[in-house]
């Protein structure tokens, strides 16, 4: 098979030579506009982790790219960043198709979903690192998040933050602007994003968000991220620069 992985307009797209961004966009619930469903597979010497299952609309395009990329290996983890369709509905799935994979992440529930597969899920915590080989994968706190069992993920190596719910924007539903970074679209909305958070996270509607950017800011310091990788919008190539942006979606509270 051959693939063209660069920009093309739609998923799916390379970021970095080991990172594959995959999934699709479904419409969203502001009439003119798309949502991002997306997750990322990243590739180590040795292993490799899919970060969230992607969508079930999407789930033949998802295991094409995903074969293509891997080639004659196999998937090694999937790392369901929660339990939530978008998120995880694809677990089983890919478990099957991949019978040596094993599913990492809060899987404390996980057993009452898939009793028949509990004997591949692997419980971790922040902190918790997968060796992929080449690099490592680190699971983080997830700060900005909308189920307790929410879990982040760094890629030190390239210096990705593979953060879910955060930094989510809708877009509008533009040809050709769905693999796109946020270098390369307009910047995102303040409005949009505070509808999305509204909808997605809930919080921010009740308490004073403002309370976690100390959090955010502190970790950002601390790993220097070069791209953030969120699950419903685009790639964040800008990180330092748009944080302000983000933010302000998030501050919504009365």
């Amino acid at each position: 098979m051959t693939t063209d992985w660069t920009r093309s307009g739609a998923l799916p797209r390379l970021i970095t030579p080991d990172c594959l961004w995959t999934g699709g966009c479904i419409a969203a619930s502001v009439p003119g506009f798309l949502a991002h469903y997306s997750c990322f597979l990243l590739k180590g010497s040795r292993a490799s982790v899919l970060i969230d299952t992607g969508h079930p609309m999407h789930a033949e395009q998802v295991e094409r790219d995903i074969t293509a990329f891997l080639g004659d290996r196999p998937l090694d983890f999937v790392f369901p960043t929660h339990g939530e369709l978008p998120h995880a509905g694809l677990l089983e799935r890919w478990l099957r198709k991949w019978p040596d994979a094993v599913a990492v992440g809060d899987m404390r529930d996980w057993h009452l979903y898939l009793p028949h597969l509990a004997h591949r899920f692997r419980q971790v915590a922040p902190g918790d690192v997968l060796d992929l080989g080449d690099r490592d994968f680190t699971f983080l706190p997830a700060i900005w998040r909308d189920l307790p069992d929410s879990l982040w993920g760094w890629d030190p190596k390239d210096r990705i933050l593979f953060l879910s719910d955060a930094c989510a924007c809708f877009h509008p539903h533009t040809p050709g602007q769905s693999d796109h970074f946020t270098s390369e679209i307009a910047p995102p909305n303040v409005p949009l994003m505070q509808d999305f958070n509204s909808k997605a996270l809930h919080w921010p509607r009740f308490t004073d968000s403002t309370e976690s950017f100390a959090v955010m800011d502190a970790l950002l310091a601390r790993l220097q991220p070069r791209l953030l990788c969120s699950a419903h919008g685009a790639v964040v190539d800008q990180p330092f620069e748009l944080m302000p942006l983000f933010k302000a979606g998030l501050a919504q509270a009365a």
